[in-house]
């Protein structure tokens, strides 16, 4: 992994991780499938218009959607549905230690399922000191009253799971430009997510300020289009285990981002977790050995 890639991976991550900042906004007063599926529109409305800007077009009628709306799914639908339902029953910190396991599933499953991207003992072990690295930056004191709602617990690793089968299910899409692949996915979740909204939140009944939409506007493009764009564009240069490094500084972003604009505390914990953060991100990208022959 060059710097052009490592500079997309921490752009990923400042993308992603700014999404806490907005939907703090956002969320007292739109449900979260609506918020979803909002987000989803402003993302798909963004991406079209590069797909439109550098000559791009959607795939066809054809079973490549099969594929796009299990991307989808996997990507979008069932980890906001997951997240959602476990954020109502453990706190938010827990619930973003337990989704720093992204990189080690994904690992995992890239193992098992990409004859390119075979585990070493050097890549489990940056997998896991990254993972003490999230917890550090979290702050341990989440990990309080964790064995209390273990159905909660186990659904926001069931998103953790969900985001690391995506990473993998999108380099079996590697054939489409990754305009039209993050296109294609938020149009395949916008699907999936439209009933869902109509069914559970009625948001016919919503009366959103104008700090809410901008928010909500921002949300989509820096929060999720221009992320996922580069995100999808990772995959197809440095494989699903590399490019899942950025869920690792997610946190990180998050946490800086509460110090500076809410004025949450900054813990000396944090510094700690950047050094085991970064530590991790190296020993994953190191490549020794046939691993070194494949991506």
């Amino acid at each position: 992994m060059g710097p052009r890639d490592a500079l997309l991976v921490v752009l990923t991550a400042c993308g992603f991780g700014s999404s806490f900042l907005f939907i703090k906004i956002i969320v007292p007063e739109v449900p979260p499938v609506t918020l979803a599926l909002a987000r989803s529109c402003v993302a798909l409305a963004t991406l079209l218009a590069v797909l439109w800007l550098g000559g791009y077009r959607m795939p066809g009628p054809g079973r490549i959607w099969l594929h796009l709306g299990a991307l989808g799914a996997a990507s979008q639908v069932v980890p906001m549905i997951l997240l959602s339902w476990g954020q109502q029953r453990i706190d938010s910190g827990l619930a973003g230690i337990i989704l720093g396991s992204v990189p080690v599933v994904t690992m995992v499953l890239a193992h098992l399922f990409m004859h390119d991207e075979r585990m070493s003992v050097r890549s489990l072990m940056g997998a896991v000191i990254g993972l003490m690295g999230v917890v550090a930056v979290i702050g341990t004191g989440a990990l309080v009253n964790a064995d209390h709602e273990l159905l909660a617990e186990l659904a926001v690793f069931g998103a953790a799971c969900g985001i690391a089968a995506a990473n993998i299910l999108a380099r079996h899409a590697g054939h489409l430009p990754p305009v039209v692949l993050a296109a294609s996915t938020q149009l395949a979740a916008i699907v999936m997510l439209t009933p869902l909204s109509l069914t559970f939140d009625a948001p016919w009944n919503l009366h959103p300020g104008w700090q809410v939409l901008g928010a909500l506007v921002v949300l989509g493009v820096v929060g999720s289009a221009l992320p996922g764009l580069m995100f999808f564009r990772l995959l197809m240069r440095v494989g699903a285990t590399r490019a899942s490094l950025a869920a690792y500084l997610v946190p990180l972003v998050a946490v800086a981002l509460g110090a500076l604009v809410l004025g949450e505390r900054f813990a000396w914990s944090t510094l700690a977790g950047m050094g085991l953060i970064l530590i991790g991100a190296l020993l994953v990208n190191r490549r020794t050995g046939a691993s070194s022959a494949g991506a």
